[in-house]
């Protein structure tokens, strides 16, 4: 949150104040609060990315408030990290980033349980859980989730979230019905992977305004399951999206990638688009894509992503987890082989900022902020509505772009931004404290100044396809199609390749 005007412990009581009568807008002040005293206060904060001006004029008693929405030394969360912990750069890390902004905002303790194997989840949730302080326990990832069905069970007086979990799933396959007291918290990744995706092609188009030979955009994914369909149908309609961006804002197709007859011909196709039906068209083909069937052999990311570099690909979107190692030493040969020190070619990180692991060559990041994820669950616990918003979904708490929970904007997915570079860089900077090693491919000031090099060499007019586009998912402008289904993904593929 940020309190613009105000000290910090004016800021931090009027973000507590402005949370508590946000919250009595939709019944979340719990009864029996006394209110005392006049007070009249305008202030911009910033929830879930989302700046919103109050101005407070209400009866209330300040302290019992404060008191009610944030008890120091009286509630403790706890996060239970997949295997790994703290130096991950990744979903480990978010997490706790997560806890600790938290601990800041709401005055509660953290607890931090680290898996170092999968045995460790259950005892890890049972040691949270049997802490009497202990109100929420997150688990982190969703391999959690089995073990998160056992404990919340065993445990129905504590609140229980879980990060890309499905206990939920579980608990209505083995029980009948949903828990009561568990959340799982997962992410709109099908609308960050529109935005990618029209990154992507724009990218493409920029370059090949400048005599480059970029016809595709291409996407290395593990396992063939629903979830992927999301990432993939999502990457391949943000494409679309960007190319038509394109010619409307230019009165002309991108060049190669707009027009080229490599992409399809025949019957449905007119003017380098397919079209199904009458008035309906689309730039199909542009995306190379493979399903390796793992999230965990490198190997495979790497001879999935050099053949797509071979064939023109600007950029590559790694939706494979750790497979993005591979992807990026196909992009680290080719920059030696060329002598180059930025991209073209590039790839596209995921889930966490991957920007960082080789600068100047990592054109952004699809972010889902499994931070933001841990700090909502927290809200949600000590404004007393975390079990309403698990009756309400079903137990499953959806964060994306343009997402609400009452009145609050609980936004979960972005694209990279050179604020995010710096918080990773300092993840890394701690990672490297911690384990000895060295984790940064190269001084953090280097890694800054290339990253931002790099994103200056493209032009203003990407970005700005950028804004647009997320800012019409965020009013419903723009409806992103979330594929999880073989017939949906069957269909959806007929028409973008």
């Amino acid at each position: 949150m940020d309190v613009k005007g105000l000290t910090r412990t004016e800021a931090v009581l009027a973000a507590l104040l402005v949370v508590a009568l946000i919250a009595a807008g939709v019944g979340w002040i719990q009864t029996g609060q006394v209110r005392t005293e006049t007070m009249t206060k305008t202030v911009t904060t910033t929830v879930g990315g989302a700046a919103q001006t109050i101005t407070v004029t209400n009866t209330v008693t300040s302290t019992s408030t404060v008191e009610r929405i944030i008890a120091p030394g009286t509630i403790k969360i706890a996060v239970v990290s997949d295997i790994g912990g703290r130096g991950d750069l990744s979903f480990n890390d978010m997490a706790f980033k997560g806890g600790d902004e938290a601990v800041r905002d709401f005055g509660v303790e953290m607890v931090e349980l680290i898996s170092k194997t999968e045995a460790d989840y259950v005892p890890n949730l049972e040691t949270a859980a049997r802490d009497p302080n202990v109100k929420l326990i997150v688990g982190v990832g969703f391999l959690l989730s089995e073990a998160l069905l056992e404990v919340a069970q065993k445990y129905p007086d504590k609140n229980f979230a879980g990060i890309d979990t499905f206990t939920q799933s579980l608990a209505v396959g083995n029980l009948g019905k949903p828990l009561p007291n568990m959340l799982d918290i997962v992410y709109e990744e099908h609308k960050g992977s529109a935005v990618v995706g029209a990154l992507g092609c724009l990218v493409a188009a920029a370059y090949n305004e400048a005599g480059g030979n970029y016809p595709y955009i291409g996407g290395v994914f593990g396992i063939e399951i629903p979830v992927l369909w999301k990432f993939e149908i999502g990457y391949k309609w943000g494409c679309d999206w960007g190319l038509k961006w394109y010619e409307q804002r230019f009165g002309k197709k991108a060049p190669i990638i707009g027009e080229d007859s490599r992409y399809g011909s025949g019957p449905g196709w007119a003017n380098g688009l397919y079209c199904p039906a009458a008035g309906e068209c689309w730039y199909k083909g542009r995306v190379l894509w493979t399903y390796t069937g793992t999230f965990s052999d490198i190997t495979k990311g790497y001879a999935a992503a050099k053949p797509m570099y071979e064939q023109g690909a600007i950029a590559v979107y790694n939706i494979a987890g750790p497979l993005g190692l591979g992807i990026n030493q196909a992009v680290q040969e080719i920059a030696t082989e060329r002598n180059l020190a930025n991209g073209p070619p590039f790839w596209i990180g995921v889930d966490a900022n991957q920007d960082w692991i080789n600068p100047g060559f990592v054109i952004a990041s699809m972010m889902k902020r499994v931070d933001r994820g841990v700090y909502y669950a927290t809200l949600l616990t000590v404004i007393g509505k975390f079990r309403d918003v698990v009756a309400e979904s079903n137990g499953v708490l959806t964060l994306g772009i343009g997402t609400r929970v009452g009145r609050l904007a609980m936004e979960g997915i972005s694209v990279s931004t050179l604020a995010d570079l710096d918080e990773f860089i300092q993840m890394g900077v701690e990672a490297e404290k911690l384990t000895g090693k060295q984790v940064l491919p190269m001084p953090p000031e280097q890694i800054r100044q290339k990253v931002t090099e790099m994103r200056s060499r493209v032009p203003s007019w990407v970005w700005d396809a950028l804004t647009e586009l997320e800012s019409k998912i965020r009013t419903g402008q723009v409806d992103v199609p979330m594929v999880l289904t073989k017939e949906a993904v069957d269909s959806w593929r007929e028409k973008l390749g």
